[in-house]
């Protein structure tokens, strides 16, 4: 029998299909688990969690969203013996559940990432905190800023449209300077991002760079953004139209004048200046391709 535990939020908002995590755990240790559970009650005990019990099981599942994920994940790199892990959405928002192909759907996530393979990706670090799905500064990362904490657990993903309205109405444009090996680029930007997973969805798996995209005009682009949801920039964006330049790197640092928030996978990240990385393997659980 495979040694496993879960680590979930119990507050996570809007926990997809209302199962409790009684009928969570017996479903996963149908298929050959020992689960044990480990709820997380406040802030920081997602990543202690996850440090003192990662190493100790061959499998760490974490039931939440983004959130819940992202505090995960800066506890596994210290571990010298990781355990896989596996995503299962039950928060506000599941962008990184979504993109390793994992249904919104709990109990099919539950049979997907028990049957299916694993798959080790690179995850990029920021100064000294990992992160897996988004990294932004600007117009995106003051959305996050502003997003009413009470309001969200009210009406979730709506939260963020709220944000959104209450920040475009007073944008700020900031100065930035990207320095990376042979690279040094200048400019003005409503919002600089950075990911090595939204931007690339269909390549994450199989990439060991992060993209970067610059523009030269950002007043003019159209940026196709769901409040609650990460912006996909590479989906009917055009290039040339929108003045988007794409860099593939493995590391660069960014200033930023004024000094900026950083929004880090839906979370705060501090101030600029950032240094970013890429940082330590991780395994996670994936759905098969017949999945």
């Amino acid at each position: 029998m495979k040694r496993a535990a879960i680590i979930y939020n119990e507050h996570a908002g809007q926990a997809n299909d209302h199962l409790s995590i009684e009928q969570i755990k017996a479903q996963i240790e149908s298929h050959d688990f020992q689960l044990k559970l480990c709820p997380t009650s406040k802030p920081g005990d997602g990543e202690r969690i996850a440090k003192e019990t990662g190493k100790d099981v061959d499998t760490l599942f974490i039931f939440g969203g983004d959130g819940t994920v992202h505090e995960c994940i800066n506890g596994i790199p210290s571990l010298q013996n990781r355990p896989n892990l596996a995503v299962l959405p039950g928060g506000t928002c599941n962008d990184f559940a979504r993109t390793l192909g994992i249904s919104m759907n709990l109990e099919e996530a539950i049979d997907q990432v028990c049957t299916g393979t694993t798959k080790t990706v690179d995850v990029p670090k920021m100064n000294d905190r990992y992160f897996l799905n988004f990294f932004a500064v600007g117009l995106i990362a003051d959305t996050s800023e502003n997003i009413n904490e009470e309001l969200k657990a009210t009406i979730g993903r709506l939260s963020y449209f709220w944000s959104a309205l209450q920040t475009v109405t007073n944008p700020t444009y900031y100065t930035y300077t990207l320095t990376s090996d042979d690279l040094h680029l200048t400019g003005e930007a409503l919002s600089s991002s950075l990911t090595e997973i939204t931007l690339v969805p269909s390549d994450y798996l199989h990439n060991t760079s992060m993209t970067v995209i610059t523009s030269t005009s950002l007043k003019k682009v159209d940026f196709p953004y769901q409040p609650g949801r990460k912006p996909n920039l590479m989906t009917n964006l055009d290039e040339n139209e929108n003045n988007l330049i794409h860099h593939q790197l493995k590391h660069l640092t960014l200033h930023v004048e004024p000094e900026g928030n950083v929004d880090i996978d839906g979370e705060d990240g501090g101030k600029t200046p950032v240094t970013i990385t890429l940082g330590d393997k991780v395994t996670f659980c994936i759905p098969s391709e017949s999945q």
